[in-house]
């Protein structure tokens, strides 16, 4: 019988908001660029992509806090570049980098609350695992979730990330859980399906678009279905 539930975080339980784009709009704007929306959509193909080839050559990078954020910054960097920006570049992609370490540009889903309140109230204890930079335990505090949460484990903070057993398995001793009493929640197939299985932990995938093709494993579209589901 599951005691633990632990979740990820990005496109599990927080989205960026506004989306990227907008963001690094009004801060290039704010320091005097005169660029739009519009100008920075199309190159969101090229970021993504970067990002993907960059996890797939060596995905290590979220295990260590400086090298994680400079992934972030590339990316910024590359949508400067497209943007025709020249001067100033590395200074625009930090002040980007900043304006994510401020809550009011996150967001949880709508049915994030209402799943930590349920599954709290049947005593679960709840955890976060999640391939992140060292910021990951305020921006959670700053969005008043941390109080829902008994242990927050980040990839940069504990030098190993998803899907190595071995993040799992921190998470697991600090709760004071067995594998077979956790579940872990996460979107990604890989990362949470995978990673969790090889630690002997029961995956769920959260699929809130229905584009996860996987059925190796359990699979859910809103969040507050595990509370019914446990």
């Amino acid at each position: 019988m599951a005691k633990a539930v632990f979740f990820d975080v990005g496109h599990t339980l927080l989205f960026a908001d506004p989306p990227v784009p907008d963001v690094f709009t009004r801060v290039a704007r704010r320091r005097g660029y005169d660029i739009t929306v519009r100008d920075v959509e199309p190159c969101m193909a090229d970021v993504n992509a970067y990002y993907q080839e960059e996890y797939l050559r060596d995905g290590d990078f979220w295990c260590i806090h400086e090298r994680a954020v400079q992934i972030w910054l590339d990316m910024y960097t590359i949508m400067a570049d497209y943007c025709g920006i020249a001067q100033g570049v590395p200074e625009l992609a930090q002040a980007v980098y900043d304006e994510y370490l401020d809550a009011r540009n996150w967001s949880a889903y709508p049915d994030v609350e209402a799943c930590l309140k349920g599954l709290k109230r049947r005593g679960f204890q709840l955890g976060i695992i999640s391939n992140w930079d060292a910021t990951l335990e305020g921006l959670v505090r700053d969005l008043v979730l941390l109080p829902y949460f008994d242990d927050v484990v980040a990839s940069a903070t504990v030098g190993y990330r998803k899907p190595d057993h071995v993040i799992f398995e921190i998470a697991l001793e600090r709760m004071g859980v067995r594998a077979d009493e956790a579940v872990h929640v996460g979107d990604l197939a890989e990362a949470d399906g995978e990673g969790a299985t090889s630690a002997g932990i029961h995956p769920i995938i959260i699929d809130r678009a229905g584009v996860v093709d996987d059925d190796r494993f359990q699979k859910i579209s809103v969040l507050t279905d595990l509370v019914s589901l446990l």
